[in-house]
């Protein structure tokens, strides 16, 4: 089962990584990566980064700084206090991790940089108590390519929870994922705590700078820089509170009012296990038991589920002589299986988008390793689909075509559900009123004269429409 963002970020696991060992793959400047034993050492306005969006040296805005003093010429400067209990009421991060999947459903922050990063907003209230339930919680907004999606993180000892709220595309549903985190999302380390309060002793101190704050836009705030391997960290010079962070392959976060000392309610932390990971909570649990603690079965897939997935050709009742017939066939057999449908037409391209979003993050990964085995047409063909999405959005918009880009989402959407979901994770669906898209009974071809945008539009159709192939004895057209 893929699981929806497992939200680790550096405030609530810190990842320890030392010198640039993974060899800077990006070739990212030193404004916005400088590690502690860089040659020559980082000094004051290196390393600071910024609002970040892609891996690219220039999907950077870095945030303005002014230098003040380097470390020489500050006299006992005041050391970062991140207190043992606090809450802030708001917080900003961009979490950055591995891109372990097209939709950036599962990022860990790493231990190096190597490979495609995420790049996740999130922002909301954080709570955190190491005197009495070595815990932290933070109940976050997250941007995603389709829209914004409510989750709350709460992590007690070795345990990790996550709760997440769909947003309307998924009838408003619940899912928590239990898990035991470990450093850099490796499965053979031990488990990770909460980061202990007592991490800013490992800081050097590099200097004092002007530096403007992300989010709450204050520019030139007076500030003490620090940091530890890859970590840079920014202090109010009196009272050492931590304001900023920024670690350039874990992620930034600002915190408006810094991380000293506070009350804390303890309700934040009470409700361990959440009831929602329980059996009998939210609607999907994934690896979690009864009580809601981790587990790490897999959910079972049906032998009869099994048997298909590795049977390339379908049944005779579920074949058309044509495109319309399949598509007429297919609509039957989904609507009779009790689904809520509705008409591809009645779907705008992007509710469609975000419907695929939702079956992608509660697919079974085990079909689409044995479609990938038989290099089946089921398999799940991209690894950047909100990459391709955004672009063929554009050209779709430009050059009229919503309704062929709309008409290969409604079949792919189709082929994601039926294909690449446990009967129980069906079930569970139908349960809840999601709809599904009827598949378009319109044939797309593309012109003679149709330029490269239009042909970029029209081979995404033909990938999406793959059912043809197998359902009917009319294949697409394919494009070199």
């Amino acid at each position: 089962m893929s699981m929806l963002s497992i939200l680790l970020f550096c405030s609530l696991f810190f990842v320890v990584i030392h010198s640039q060992a993974d060899g800077n793959p990006h070739n990212w400047d030193r404004t916005r990566r400088c590690d502690q034993d860089y040659d020559p050492p980082c000094t004051i306005c290196e390393g600071v980064g910024g609002i970040v969006w892609g891996d690219e040296n220039d999907q950077i805005s870095n945030t303005a700084c002014l230098p003040i003093a380097n470390s020489s010429q500050v006299k006992n400067p005041t050391r970062p206090d991140w207190a043992t209990k606090w809450y802030t009421s708001e917080y900003y991060s961009i979490l950055i991790g591995k891109k372990n999947d097209p939709f950036c459903f599962q990022t860990f922050p790493s231990n190096d940089s190597i490979g495609a990063l995420c790049y996740q907003r999130q922002q909301g209230p954080q709570a955190y108590d190491m005197e009495e339930y070595y815990a932290l919680r933070y109940d976050v907004q997250i941007a995603t390519v389709v829209g914004n999606l409510s989750s709350e993180v709460l992590a007690v000892g070795p345990y990790l929870w996550v709760v997440n709220k769909f947003p309307w595309y998924a009838a408003g549903v619940h899912q928590c994922v239990c898990t035991q985190p470990r450093e850099g999302a490796d499965k053979t380390k031990p488990a990770v705590y909460p980061l202990a309060y007592n991490w800013t002793d490992l800081l050097a101190y590099v200097g004092r700078e002007f530096l403007d704050i992300e989010y709450i836009w204050q520019s030139k705030v007076e500030l003490d820089h620090w940091t530890y391997g890859p970590h840079h960290i920014w202090t109010v010079p009196d009272s050492g509170k931590i304001l900023r962070m920024w670690q350039p392959y874990n992620g930034l976060q600002v915190f408006p009012f810094g991380t000293g000392e506070t009350p804390v309610d303890a309700s934040n932390f009470t409700d361990t296990p959440p009831a929602l990971c329980k059996k009998g909570g939210a609607t999907f649990r994934i690896k979690c038991d009864d009580d809601g603690y981790p587990t790490n079965e897999e959910e079972e897939i049906e032998a009869s589920e099994i048997a298909r997935a590795h049977q390339p050709t379908p049944a005779h009742n579920f074949r058309g002589e044509n495109f319309e017939e399949m598509s007429n066939i297919l609509n039957g057999h989904l609507i009779n299986s009790g689904v809520k449908t509705k008409a591809c037409e009645d779907w705008a391209v992007e509710e469609i988008q975000q419907l695929q979003y939702f079956l992608h993050s509660v697919r079974h990964e085990e079909f689409d390793r044995i479609y990938k085995q038989h290099d089946d047409n089921r398999k799940i063909r991209h690894h950047e689909h909100h990459t391709i999405w955004e672009k063929m959005n554009k050209f779709a918009r430009k050059h009229d075509l919503e309704h062929v880009l709309r008409d290969g989402h409604c079949h792919e959407a189709v082929m994601w559900y039926v294909h690449h979901t446990t009967q129980d994770m069906k079930e569970k669906i139908i349960e809840k009123s999601i709809f599904i898209p009827l598949l378009a009974q319109d044939r797309h071809d593309c012109p003679d004269d149709a330029n490269n945008e239009e042909k970029a539009v029209y081979d995404t159709y033909e990938q999406q429409v793959t059912c043809a192939d197998c359902h009917s004895d009319v294949k697409p057209n394919r494009r070199n």
